[in-house]
């Protein structure tokens, strides 16, 4: 029985084979996309790198199944104040305004990386992971958060790295954290009307929010609504500065050439590529410096200009598969801490790829958001693959409960002693 724990379930095969697929795709996109990040055509480079960062995601990921997602769950806790520590020098160099000797590199006066000898490190990428793990370790034997008491201390909990991720300033990882959030709440028993109430609150005091939010971040989210060209022309014609907190005068009238770019270089790409595309490394848009982030946050644009709607739906259909796995994985998990995580893990993928191509398509605003397993990035891919080997592990290692299904609500004290005996079973 302890052998087979170890090999591969249906889901786990679905979901390996699927981001095997999704990692070629992104590889073959990356070798041929020229960035100039290095002097001359460095596509072949950043492949070169994509192919280690693999390597090392499968380590990890081969690391996580060997433990097992029930003893990383027990440091939950400590990996996650682990990773909020990382966060907190990416904060003071952004306060200061200092690289502390180029160990926190500044691009576009964002603070978001550590410099290590191998690789910079972004402390964000591991927080998406290290907060699902506390977030579904906490919400496992609890029954509070059926009251609305109850739920305070997991969103102060959320407030403090949101905060921090934030200030770097990283909006897209904070779009993630907090749908994520959110559903696993709900699903793990929150009453639906309490999490209304606080959608209520927080839709309430968004207007302050983006008072406080820099310039350039509120032009990226109104770049989508100005796709309107009526819109551009009611605010380039009115008398007043009736539309200033959305954008000035300037701003719809040279938003082709500014904040709507990439945008619309993104949309056009992908509406050039047609049915098949114009081929491997082929087209404008591949050829020449027309799309900004085009190997990274825009990379479903250059895949869609290459290969067609056809490779949109292979890349859409491998997305699928994971998430139909991983819905299956939670489904069929009674133990309360797994089927949690299962959901966690399922929501950030599903968030995170809605919001990225949402993005490439101009209906979300352009924030910074890899694809994943496809985007080129180290701390992004390691994470995913971190992800994924967490999910997995759900599959392999899910105990046979006697007892009531999860979130049934039974004392604390008989749910734990449940728990440890799985866990003192299984070692």
């Amino acid at each position: 029985m302890k052998a087979a724990t170890r090999s591969l379930t249906l889901p786990g095969w679905t979901i390996l084979g699927a981001v095997t697929c999704l990692f070629l795709i992104g590889l073959a996109t990356i070798y041929v996309t020229d960035t100039h990040v290095r002097p001359g055509h460095d596509g072949p480079y950043n492949a070169k790198k994509q192919l280690i960062f693999m390597a090392g995601g499968v380590v990890a990921g081969a690391f996580v199944l060997r433990i097992g997602y029930r003893r990383i769950g027990r440091h939950a806790y400590a990996i996650f104040l682990a990773v909020l520590v990382l966060l907190i020098p990416l904060l003071i160099a952004r306060m200061t305004h200092t690289t502390f000797g180029g160990l926190i590199p500044s691009r576009r006066n964002a603070y978001r990386w550590i410099q290590l000898p191998v690789f910079q490190l972004q402390p964000s990428e591991f927080m998406k992971i290290a907060y699902i793990l506390a977030l579904a370790w906490y919400l496992r034997y609890r029954r509070n958060y059926r009251r609305f008491g109850g739920l305070v201390r997991p969103l102060l909990a959320s407030a403090i790295p949101l905060m921090l991720i934030l200030r770097q300033p990283d909006l897209g990882t904070c779009m993630i954290m907090l749908p994520v959030l959110f559903i696993m709440l709900f699903l793990a028993g929150a009453k639906s009307s309490h999490l209304a109430i606080i959608l209520a609150i927080a839709l309430a005091a968004a207007p302050l929010a983006w008072a406080q939010i820099h310039r350039y971040q509120r032009l990226r989210i109104a770049a989508v609504l100005l796709q309107s060209d009526s819109l551009r022309e009611a605010i380039a014609k009115s008398p007043h500065d009736r539309y200033a907190f959305l954008a000035s005068k300037r701003d719809a009238v040279e938003w082709a050439a500014s904040s709507g770019y990439q945008l619309l270089a993104s949309k056009t790409a992908i509406g050039s590529g047609g049915v098949f595309g114009h081929g491997w490394g082929r087209g404008p848009y591949v050829e020449r410096q027309f799309l900004p982030d085009r190997h990274n946050d825009l990379i479903f644009a250059v895949i869609a200009h290459q290969w067609g709607m056809i490779g949109c739906l292979v890349v859409l259909a491998a997305y699928a598969a994971i998430i139909v796995a991983g819905a299956v994985i939670a489904s069929q998990t009674r133990e309360p801490f797994g089927r949690l995580l299962a959901v966690g893990v399922i929501a950030l993928l599903a968030t995170q790829i809605t919001i990225n191509i949402g993005m490439a398509v101009g209906l979300m605003p352009i924030t910074g958001m890899n694809l994943p397993f496809v985007s080129y990035g180290g701390s992004s891919l390691l994470s995913n693959f971190l992800a994924c080997a967490l999910l997995i592990s759900v599959s392999q290692r899910r105990p046979y409960l006697l007892s009531r299904r999860p979130f049934d609500f039974m004392p604390r004290r008989v749910r734990r002693l449940i728990y440890d005996a799985e866990v003192c079973a299984e070692e």
